[in-house]
């Protein structure tokens, strides 16, 4: 049985979301991004919807979307938080969360009322995470 291999990079630098975004941490902030692998889920990234800056999030409200040929697919918070700043270029030019999915590309910068990581995954896990798909 032939099976298709398909490649994909994971910064090993952050956590991650079982949604396929990621969480760098610097100074009780996170910027958040998509990973490569989503793309691979669900194709290229065709528009980005940021939220206003400043903008208070309870968890599980909607953080950002991001629309591909397919879907519109809003992707709520992990966390509560204020939204401290937004990434214009990547709505601009929404081909960076394609092609720099993990530095040019991220999406929002969180500042987390409780910050709580251990309900993110470590690169080892969502690869883990990934092959049980």
């Amino acid at each position: 049985m032939d099976e298709e291999t398909v490649e994909f990079n994971v910064a090993h630098n952050r956590k991650y979301s079982t949604d396929h975004l990621w969480y760098q941490e610097k100074d009780d902030r996170l910027m958040i991004g998509v990973s490569e692998f989503l793309k691979l889920e669900i194709g290229d990234v065709l528009r980005v919807i940021l939220p206003q800056a400043e903008t208070e999030v309870d968890e599980g409200d909607g953080m950002f979307s991001i629309w591909t040929a397919e879907e519109k697919k809003p992707f709520p918070a992990p966390f509560s938080g204020l939204i401290a700043e937004v990434n214009g270029e990547v709505e601009i030019n929404p081909d960076l969360a394609n092609d720099s999915a993990y530095d040019l590309g991220w999406i929002i910068i969180l500042e987390p009322h409780d910050l709580d990581l251990e309900l993110l995954l470590d690169p080892d896990e969502y690869v883990e995470y990934l092959a049980e798909l």
